[in-house]
C-alpha cells in the first residue's frame, strides 16, 4: 500500500468519525426532545386582548443598552401593520393589568407610533395565560438567547435571577428550559463568583474564554484566586498575551471526545505506510499481530521525546550540525514538524480545527506539539492531501496524484 492509499484510507476514516459523531449528536438530539419539559408553560392557553399601551408594563429585559432599529420598526408598523403582537401576561392590578413577556422592540416602536400620532391607539396582544414570573423570564430569555446569543455576563445574570425565582431550579434545568448549552450556562454562573474578573468580561477587554480559562485554573488549584484576577487584569490592560495568560494559568486545552479515534486512525496511516515499504507493498501478518497486540504505541526505534523519520516511510532523517547528536537533530526536525502543523493548522485547515475542538491559534500550537512526533507527520500528510484536492493549479510534480484523483 502506498503512502497516498494510507493517507487516502485515513481521510476515509476521518469522515466516518465524522458521521458517526453527526449521528451520535443527531440520536442525542431525539433523546432530548423526547423528555417530557420540565413545566407546563408551552401548553398555558394563549388568547388575543386588547388595550392602550398605558395599560402594558414593561419587565426587566436582560438584553441592556438602547433596542436596535426602533424607528425603522415604527414606521414598517405605520406601513404594514403590526404582524406579531407584543406576549404579554396578567399581572392583578387593575390599573396596568398587563406586563411584557416579550418583545420589547415592537413594544418600544409601538409607543413610539403612539407619541408621533398624538393619540393613543388599542393596540393587540397577546396574552399567554396563568403565566408565573419565573416562566415569563424564561420565556423571555429563550427569545433573546435564539434571536442573537448574549454577552455572557448577562447571560448568567439572567440565569441567576430565573434561578431566584424559583430557587429549587438547578442550572441544567434552565438550559433545558431555554435551549442554552448547559455546559455555556455552567461556565458563565462561576464566573459570577470572581465579579474582578466578570467586570472586565463584561466591559469588553477581556474575553470570556480566557476569563473561563482563569476559572478553571483557580478551580483546580493551579493559581491562587489573587494571582489568577492579577493575570487577568494584567491581560485585559494588554500588558500580557492571551498566550503568556495560557502558559502562566498552566491550561492545557482539553482534547475532543473522538481524539483517541482520530490519532488512532492517524497512527495507524503511517504504520501502515511504513510496513508496506518494508515489506514491498503488504504489511505481513507478523506486523498486523503487532499493532493489535499494542505495538502502534511505540515503535521500533521511536522515543516519546523524539521520534527518527525513516526514509522507508517517505520521510528523512535530520542533518546534524556541528556539536549536535543524532537524537538532538531528530527532537528538532519533530519540533519543526510541530510548528509547521499549528501554522497549517491555523492558516489553511479551519474544517479540521473545528473537528479537534481548537479554537484559536495558541490550542493549534498546543495541540501539534501534544502529538507523538509520527503523529504529526501523519497528520501534516492528511492536511497535505486535503491542500492538494482544493488546489488548482498544483506543481506538475503531483499531477499523477491529482488525475487518479487520490
Amino acid at each position: 500500500m502506498s503512502d497516498v492509499d494510507s493517507l487516502q484510507n485515513s481521510e476515509e476514516a476521518v469522515a466516518q468519525l465524522r458521521q458517526e459523531a453527526a449521528d451520535a449528536t443527531h440520536r442525542a438530539a431525539i433523546e432530548q426532545l423526547r423528555k417530557a419539559p420540565l413545566a407546563d408553560t408551552a401548553s398555558k392557553a394563549q388568547r388575543r386582548v386588547s388595550a392602550t399601551l398605558d395599560h402594558v408594563r414593561s419587565s426587566t429585559n436582560m438584553r441592556e443598552g438602547p433596542l436596535p432599529e426602533v424607528e425603522e420598526l415604527a414606521i414598517s408598523l405605520l406601513e404594514t401593520g403590526l404582524l406579531h403582537p407584543p406576549l404579554v401576561r396578567e399581572t392583578g392590578d387593575g390599573d396596568v393589568p398587563y406586563e411584557l413577556v416579550a418583545g420589547a422592540r415592537r413594544l418600544a416602536a409601538m409607543r413610539l407610533v403612539d407619541e408621533a400620532e398624538g393619540t393613543p391607539r388599542t393596540w393587540d396582544l397577546d396574552l399567554r395565560v396563568g403565566m408565573t414570573r419565573r416562566e415569563a423570564l424564561t420565556l423571555q430569555f429563550a427569545e433573546n438567547f435564539h434571536q442573537r446569543k448574549p454577552e455572557p455576563i448577562m447571560f448568567a445574570r439572567a440565569v441567576r435571577q430565573i434561578m431566584i425565582e424559583d430557587p429549587e431550579l438547578t442550572a441544567a434545568e434552565v438550559s433545558r428550559m431555554t435551549g442554552a448549552p448547559a455546559e455555556w450556562t455552567r461556565s458563565a454562573l462561576k464566573l459570577l463568583e470572581l465579579p474582578a474578573i466578570a467586570e472586565r468580561v463584561e466591559a469588553g477587554d477581556l474575553a470570556f474564554t480566557a476569563a473561563d480559562m482563569v476559572r478553571r485554573a483557580i478551580s483546580t488549584g493551579r493559581v491562587s484566586e489573587a494571582d489568577a484576577i492579577e493575570l487577568a487584569g494584567r491581560a485585559a490592560d494588554g500588558d500580557i498575551t492571551t498566550g503568556e495568560l495560557r502558559r502562566a494559568v498552566g491550561y492545557v486545552p482539553p482534547k475532543p471526545e473522538n481524539y483517541d479515534e482520530l490519532a488512532g486512525e492517524l497512527d495507524r496511516a503511517r504504520w501502515d505506510a511504513r510496513r508496506a515499504a518494508e515489506n514491498g507493498g503488504a504489511a505481513s501478518d507478523a506486523d498486523q499481530r503487532d499493532w493489535e497486540r499494542g505495538g502502534h504505541e511505540q515503535e521500533p526505534g521511536f522515543s516519546a521525546g523524539a521520534a527518527p523519520l525513516d526514509p522507508a516511510a517517505g520521510g528523512a532523517r535530520p542533518d546534524t550540525t556541528a556539536g549536535e547528536s543524532a537524537e538532538d537533530a531528530e527532537r528538532r526536525a519533530s519540533e519543526l514538524d510541530a510548528y509547521l502543523l499549528g501554522r497549517v493548522l491555523n492558516e489553511v485547515a479551519d474544517e479540521y480545527r473545528e473537528l479537534l475542538g481548537i479554537v484559536d491559534d495558541g490550542e493549534s500550537f498546543q495541540y501539534a506539539f501534544a502529538l507523538r512526533p509520527y503523529e504529526r507527520v501523519a497528520a501534516l500528510r492528511m492536511l497535505a492531501r486535503k491542500l492538494l484536492e482544493a488546489d488548482r493549479n498544483p506543481p506538475r510534480e503531483l499531477a499523477h496524484l491529482t488525475r487518479a484523483g487520490v
